[in-house]
């Protein structure tokens, strides 16, 4: 009965079976045939070998420079105003404008303290006169003294006869009330004119102290007519004007800036890590020379001392360097790039730049490997065909060690590198005069 069944579905499905049948043999076959196929022998990956230049290490001694980046500016600016009120009659320079010291630069209206100043002469002269009166007086007041005295001598005398004769009845009563009223009135002027004597020391101390009031007012006066001429404090160049002639300025007016041009200097900000050997240098009286280059021009400067105070957000401290250049010297206010001579350093290395990866690293080559090494950036240098060289320091870089000189972007120890050439580059002579140092 089942084999009937069987029979039955076969006979009635066979047109689609049979297809399915004969895939699934063709792919057991092809199965079976991957898998019994002969497999060919791998080769090992070889690793790839990263040509490279490299150069000798060579420690020396170097006196790196520090690139700076600094502002002109004048400490001796002054900014002249006007003392009086008073009207601009002449402006006699410009800005931009060299002046030498004591020249005119602004006239000022003067008239007006003329005026007060013929008032306060005029004042004086009263008060001499003054004076001179008072010791005419002095002087007559002693001579009439010992007339006074006398008189009341004369009158005592008189009045002491009255009295005689009163007693003796031989003078009335009334000659003899007239007798003591003369010797009365000629005391009290005897003793007024004592008193005149005595008050002169205050009375002509009194006259010389207005003098020197009126004195010191008529000097003033005379400042305020000289200052109505605007002179140059000292030589240098014009930097503003405010004023034009005829304008009215009051007193503390501002007219116009000048500053001395031989008391220029740049401030420049030095990296902290520089600081203890530039201190060093210059409490021991040496030094420290950089050099600029302004309009094409040199300038040469001499470092003078250091900023007292810190501004908030900065990483080192202001130096302060004098332009000793006598030609030109720039104007305040523009910017200037410096190079800056730093102590003599031993046991420097003088690389490429492309020889620095990242800020504190290089490599040696040993056994056609690489051996990373950390190192310390001192600075910059030029050698002698002026190619710009990074001046480092390393502990663990041995003189005659082969170091990288190629920028791998793949650069890590162990990493597999051939030398091209036979023999390794040599750094070139440095001239430790141009030496550049970049702050960082």
């Amino acid at each position: 009965m089942a084999e009937q069944q069987a029979k039955s579905f076969y006979q009635k499905h066979k047109h689609w079976l049979l297809p399915i049948l004969i895939l699934l043999g063709a792919a057991l076959i092809f199965v079976a045939l991957i898998a019994t196929q002969p497999t060919a022998p791998s080769r090992p990956a070889k690793e790839k070998v990263w040509t490279v230049k490299v150069i000798k290490a060579e420690p020396a001694a170097y006196s790196p420079q520090l690139s700076l980046y600094g502002q002109i500016e004048s400490p001796s600016s002054s900014t002249l105003s006007s003392s009086i009120n008073a009207y601009v009659e002449k402006r006699l320079t410009s800005e931009g404008e060299y002046v030498e010291a004591g020249q005119l630069l602004i006239q000022l209206d003067n008239r007006d303290a003329s005026l007060v100043l013929s008032q306060k002469q005029a004042e004086i002269d009263r008060i001499e006169a003054l004076i001179a009166a008072e010791k005419v007086r002095y002087q007559a007041n002693i001579k009439a003294l010992k007339i006074e005295q006398e008189l009341v001598s004369l009158t005592q005398r008189t009045l002491e006869r009255y009295q005689d004769l009163s007693s003796r009845s031989l003078a009335s009563q009334n000659q003899l009330d007239e007798a003591r009223k003369t010797r009365q009135q000629q005391a009290l002027s005897l003793n007024s004119r004592q008193q005149s004597i005595n008050d002169h020391p205050n009375q002509l101390a009194q006259l010389e102290a207005q003098l020197t009031q009126a004195t010191a007012q008529r000097d003033s006066a005379v400042l305020d007519l000289e200052r109505s001429q605007i002179i140059a404090p000292f030589s240098g160049r014009i930097a503003e004007v405010s004023i034009a002639a005829g304008e009215r300025v009051r007193s503390g007016d501002a007219l116009l800036t000048v500053y001395d041009t031989q008391a220029l200097e740049v401030r420049s900000q030095i990296p902290s890590r520089y600081l203890p050997q530039l201190r060093q240098q210059l409490n021991s009286g040496k030094k420290i020379i950089a050099t600029a280059t302004l309009d094409g021009q040199p300038l040469a400067l001499t470092l003078e001392r250091f900023a007292a105070t810190v501004s908030s957000g900065n990483a080192g401290v202001d130096a302060l360097f004098r332009i000793a250049s006598d030609d030109y010297r720039g104007e305040p206010g523009r910017s200037v790039s410096l190079d800056l001579t730093m102590p003599e350093q031993s046991r420097l290395l003088a690389l490429p730049p492309q020889a620095i990866f990242g800020t504190d690293r290089i490599y040696i080559v040993k056994e056609n490997r690489l051996q990373g090494r950390t190192i310390e950036r001192i600075g910059d240098i030029r050698d002698s065909n002026g190619e710009s060289k990074v001046l480092v320091r390393s502990t663990s870089i041995q003189p005659g060690e082969l170091i990288l000189s190629t920028q791998l972007p793949n650069a890590m120890t162990g990493l597999l590198v051939g030398v091209s050439g036979s023999q390794p580059d040599s750094p070139p002579a440095t001239k430790p005069a141009s030496a550049a140092a970049r702050a960082e």
